[in-house]
């Protein structure tokens, strides 16, 4: 699952999802843009909290899993 369609699923905009995180720590837009974009991953927490907001299992995200043909 994409993290876009995690975040739809959940019924929220990148601003929404945003300001929710801002409830438990700092996130900019354009950081958050970036991390759903795959240009960036987040570290442990923020991609912990941004699952736990939107309802899905980390490893559900097709941008943080790990490359099977990187072993």
């Amino acid at each position: 699952m994409k993290l876009k369609e995690a975040r739809e699923l959940a019924k929220h905009t990148q601003e929404s999802l945003v300001k929710e995180i801002h409830n438990h720590m700092e996130c900019s837009l354009r950081h958050y843009q970036n991390i759903e974009y795959g240009k960036k991953i987040p570290k442990m927490p923020l991609g912990l909290l941004i699952c736990r907001i939107c309802g899905v299992d980390p490893d559900d995200i097709d941008e943080w899993k790990i490359n099977q043909d990187n072993r």
